[in-house]
Parts: C-alpha cells; structure tokens; sequence
C-alpha cells in the first residue's frame, strides 16, 4: 500500500491532514513519514482553536469550535500513542539486538529512543551483572560483614557506537554485533580499545 505522506510538504495542519496521518499510522507497522515541524505546526493549530473558542459569542459556532477542539485533541493523542508504541518496540528490538529502521523518525522522537535504549541495557546489566543482590545467601551459623558487591558503574562504560562492526568477542567472553547509533553498557577494558579506534563514543 503506498503511503501518504503528510511529510513530503509542509501542509497546513486540519481535520483532514490529521485523520489521513492517523490512518497511515494505524495500517503501518513502522513510523510513517510526518513533517520535521509536525508536532510544533499541531500546537499551532490548536492554540489557534483555543483563541477561536475564547473570541466566538455565537452559541452555534461556539459549539462547532468546542467539538472541533475535541476531536482535534483525540486525533492528536492518538498518533502520538501510536508513533510512541513503535518507538518503544524498537527500542526492544534494538536492544535485542536488532537494527530497526529509524528514517522516519523526528529528532525528538530519536532522543527518546536513545534514551529507552540506554536504560533497557542498563537494567539488563544491574539485573544480570548483579545475581548477588537478587540470590538470598544461605543461612551460616556465624555472623559475617557482607562482602561488598561490585558496581557496574565502577566496571563498565555506557557508549554510543559511532559505527556498524562485525561480531566480536569481548573481554567478558560475550559475543558484540555493534550497530550505529546503539548506547550499551561494556567492561572498560573493552571501551578504551574501541574509543582509540573511533568506534564508540562515551556516555558515562
């Protein structure tokens, strides 16, 4: 099915733009293609309704204006429900190890991908990297100070990768497919090597 883009040319945003880029958005599996100012030019439009509603005297108009409003506001919430579904699901993939196509993405909505990625690897690493803090110790019949358990923040660096490789095996025996753009956690040891050679760049 061929898509119809709103993005292509900037349109003046109304019922009917909106409802075309809803629908286009509820049969693609993937962000369909909306302008880069889409999101600022609907706050526009709505701002302008709201100054429509606040100015009318006519009760007949008022009421028209007030459902325009309504409905403008659900049509809004729901691409920005459905765009933010796909974003999450591919900030899953990519964290499983998937690349997902991000062309169509806003730079607002890269910045939340980036973000959901970062923080899906980083609790895999607290969760998988830390089995002592999740395993109660068996009971001992003498009393001992705990042993101190080793922070991820004191043992791994958080990069972005500046650029695809291909798989490697690392200091921690685990195998990396590292694609651009991708922000996980790695041992330091492993992080200085790839930051020598412009691979990764560092988070944290």
């Amino acid at each position: 099915m061929m898509q119809r883009p709103y993005m292509d040319e900037r349109k003046e945003i109304n019922y009917k733009t909106l409802r075309r880029i809803q629908q286009d958005e509820q049969t693609s599996a993937l962000l369909t293609k909306i302008h880069s100012t889409f999101y600022k030019d609907l706050a526009s439009f709505q701002k302008t309704l709201e100054g429509n509603i606040e100015q009318e005297k006519n009760p007949l108009k008022l009421k028209l204006f007030n459902d325009e409003a309504q409905n403008i506001k659900k049509i809004a919430n729901s691409i920005y429900e459905l765009r933010e579904k796909k974003i999450v699901q591919a900030a899953l993939a990519t964290a499983r190890g998937a690349t997902p196509e991000l062309n169509n993405f806003l730079e607002i909505e890269k910045k939340l991908y980036r973000s959901l990625v970062e923080q899906i690897n980083l609790s895999r690493n607290e969760i998988f990297e830390k089995p002592s803090e999740q395993i109660p110790e068996k009971p001992s019949s003498t009393v001992s100070e705990p042993s101190p358990v080793n922070d991820v923040s004191n043992t791994h660096s958080v990069v972005r990768v500046l650029e695809d490789t291909p798989a490697f095996v690392g200091t921690d025996g685990k195998t990396y497919l590292l694609r651009k753009e991708d922000v996980l956690s790695m041992p330091r040891e492993m992080t200085e090597t790839l930051l020598k050679k412009k691979v990764v760049a560092q988070v944290r």
